[in-house]
């Protein structure tokens, strides 16, 4: 088939900050890198710099809300053969699940905002003709939503870390990882706070590490706690290769259920294991570094066992060929093109 014209388009609020959205990065940017490569013309945009008087394939919008001059910008792209697709990688379609979403239970926004953004995003679903989603629940979601089809990309390792290694003092430095990634992560947090103080005191060569923004205090040696400030993307990974154990609680809610096993993916390329709570996509990674916690013990007594240089080493071996197995950058354009060519 001839080169396909794509679109990736974002639509957060601020069109300056689109490319350091780790959402993006993942959903849109790793897509689009892997798809140029396989000779397919990509080009990532804000929702401010579409044009409808440019010629595209596919037109794939991040998480889309509903606006007149979108709608408006869509129907003249239809005309001339462009298919819309909306890609969603958490459960911000669906209204009635705003109380459980984070940025309501962590406090920063209410829930009467967020019933509004998530009902935006919902009246944007007409505008498109297929769907793509991060996770099997939420592919479950959208076909009740709709009869249109849709597609479950799973998220993969950036196509910009395949050529990284882990640390060279990765399986020597006992380093607990923890990535909140956005502000709204204290609550999940705090759920294993009590196990890591009690397994911190009792093993002074642990370290935890907390990169990004976490409202939290930590009892332990000052010299176990090590706090980085959120990083560029680039950068995060360069902690990310550190980790010798990451950590990956969620609070037990519907939300929850439908988020992607991302921390587990990016932690595992690095031969490193994810203490995780069994949400299904972190299911989906048990054979490739996904280790689940079902209750407080659990969590304790698994960083406890991974001290034992032997048990470690079984759990670590070979992560980052399980990952590959599971799901690949180049994997998922394939199945795009072919999902395009369905449609």
């Amino acid at each position: 088939m001839k080169p396909l014209r794509i679109a990736f388009v974002a639509n957060n609020k601020n069109p300056k900050l689109f490319l350091q959205d780790p959402a993006f990065i993942y959903r849109c940017q790793n897509l689009a890198l892997a798809l140029k490569q396989a000779g397919h013309h990509t080009e990532l945009m804000h929702i401010s710099q579409l044009s409808a008087f440019k010629h595209f394939d596919i037109v794939l919008l991040h998480r889309p809300r509903k606006g007149i001059v979108l709608s408006w910008q869509l129907a003249l792209l239809k005309r001339q053969g462009c298919k819309v697709i909306a890609d969603f990688d958490d459960l911000v379609f669906l209204p009635e699940y705003a109380a459980v979403s984070p940025g309501v239970v962590n406090g920063l926004v209410s829930i009467t905002q967020t019933e509004k953004n998530f009902r935006a995003h919902q009246q944007a679903l007409h505008y498109c003709d297929a769907f793509s989603v991060s996770v099997l629940p939420l592919a479950e979601k959208m076909q009740q939503l709709t009869h249109k089809p849709v597609l479950c990309l799973p998220n993969a390792v950036h196509l910009t870390w395949l050529n990284m290694q882990e640390a060279e003092d990765r399986s020597t430095r006992h380093r607990l990882t923890y990535f909140p990634g956005t502000r709204s992560h204290d609550k999940d947090f705090a759920l294993i706070k009590p196990i890591l103080e009690q397994v911190l005191a009792e093993e002074p060569e642990l370290e935890l590490h907390i990169t990004g923004v976490l409202n939290t205090d930590i009892q332990c040696r000052p010299r176990q706690l090590v706090r980085h400030p959120k990083q560029s993307f680039t950068d995060y990974a360069q902690h990310v290769a550190k980790s010798w154990l990451n950590l990956a609680p969620l609070e037990e809610s519907e939300f929850n259920r439908h988020k992607s096993a991302l921390k587990a993916i990016e932690a595992s390329w690095f031969n490193a294991p994810t203490l995780a709570t069994p949400i299904p996509d972190m299911q989906r990674l048990q054979n490739a570094g996904a280790m689940l916690m079902h209750d407080s013990d659990s969590w304790y007594y698994a960083i406890k066992k991974l001290l034992d240089k032997q048990h470690y080493q079984a759990a670590s071996q070979h992560l980052r060929n399980a990952n590959t197995k599971l799901a690949t950058a180049a994997d998922n354009a394939n199945q795009f093109v072919q999902f395009y060519q369905t449609l």
